[in-house]
């Protein structure tokens, strides 16, 4: 094995996720201790503390020894049962009253999943980052790869925060409601395995885009189930290339802004077909508008698209527009 070395940016990377795990283990004690009845608050603190810490530690250490690790993530999904297990096995010490290992195993790997996916996102984005940096001070660099790396920077920066709503989601409908809560995971699992493709490369197919929104959806309908979602698109473009990530925001724009504010209720269109030489997309709602004093947070995602667009291909464009009977389209148009 070849001499370890851990530089300044390694260890400060490594209490960083230390800080994290702390906050985020507090935040599930406090929820623990308020719905599992007979249980105290410190007894959920050192449990949440201890099955967090583990896995943490573990992994730093397994990052360490292994440096392709962090960078890989089909490594660490599958290394991931492991520190569960050593983490289960501390858990145990704590809940063995209110749980059976099974029970907990699943329930740590389950949230671990997420948790996982966001410290994979933190770093490809910090890595993205560097790595552009990096290339801006080489003067021999080709045009074409600054362009990818920024590509993949601005795709890195869209977090998929939402899967942790899914999670409660998850887990309010298990007994009630399990077929809902069997949706969901599914869903969950589709959308999952497509957002980590998009950190990988900087090109896609408009149907690996398409399947992702329909994961995406599919989770949002079994929430909010008054969302209405319809499709046309051309079959013969399923095979376009399309950038990662350029459709699914501007879904979840209509959803959260333009539906949302009027009772989760309303209908998203999603269009896609070819004029002359051109793409056309186009995504509308019928929700509250561009009027809405709740448009005006949506800004970073329509200047991520309006970025990555314009490092993509010349003459693509992005309009955004009122829709006659109320909400709100988007249109975007990219050369074949």
């Amino acid at each position: 094995m070849e001499n370890i070395t851990i530089s300044k940016d390694e260890l400060q990377e490594v209490v960083q996720s230390i800080k994290i795990t702390f906050v985020i283990s507090t935040l599930i004690a406090t929820f623990n201790n308020l719905i599992i009845p007979g249980t105290t608050f410190l007894t959920q603190f050192l449990a949440a503390q201890s099955i967090g810490l583990t896995i943490v530690t573990i992994f730093g250490v397994a990052n360490i020894l292994f440096p392709k690790m962090i960078t890989t993530f089909k490594y660490q999904y599958y290394f991931l049962p492991f520190p569960v297990l050593i983490a289960t096995l501390i858990g145990m010490n704590f809940l063995h009253q209110y749980s059976t290992f099974s029970e907990l195993y699943a329930l740590i790997l389950i949230v671990s999943l997420p948790a996982l996916l966001v410290f994979h996102y933190r770093y490809a984005n910090k890595l993205a980052s560097v790595s552009l940096q990096e290339e801006k001070q080489k003067r021999d660099i080709s045009d074409q790869q600054l362009l990818e790396s920024k590509l993949l920077l601005l795709q890195a920066q869209i977090n998929p925060h939402f899967l942790f709503n899914t999670l409660a989601n998850i887990d309010a409908y298990i007994d009630d409601s399990p077929d809902k809560a069997k949706a969901l995971l599914q869903n969950y699992s589709v959308f999952l395995r497509h957002s980590l493709r998009t950190t990988q490369s900087s090109e896609g197919l408009i149907k690996n885009e398409v399947d992702l929104i329909n994961a995406y959806m599919g989770i949002q309908q079994t929430r909010f189930p008054k969302i209405q979602f319809k499709q046309n698109i051309d079959k013969q473009l399923l095979h376009s290339p399309l950038p990662p990530l350029l459709i699914q925001p501007l879904i979840e724009n209509a959803l959260i802004h333009g539906l949302a504010p009027q009772g989760n209720q309303g209908v998203i269109t999603l269009n896609i077909r070819q004029d002359n030489q051109q793409l056309l997309i186009e995504v509308s709602d019928n929700g509250v508008g561009l009027n809405s004093t709740n448009s005006s947070n949506n800004g970073i995602a329509l200047n991520n698209i309006r970025s990555r667009l314009q490092l993509y291909k010349e003459q693509t464009a992005f309009k955004l527009s009122e829709n006659e009977l109320g909400g709100v389209n988007a249109q975007l148009n990219i050369p074949l």
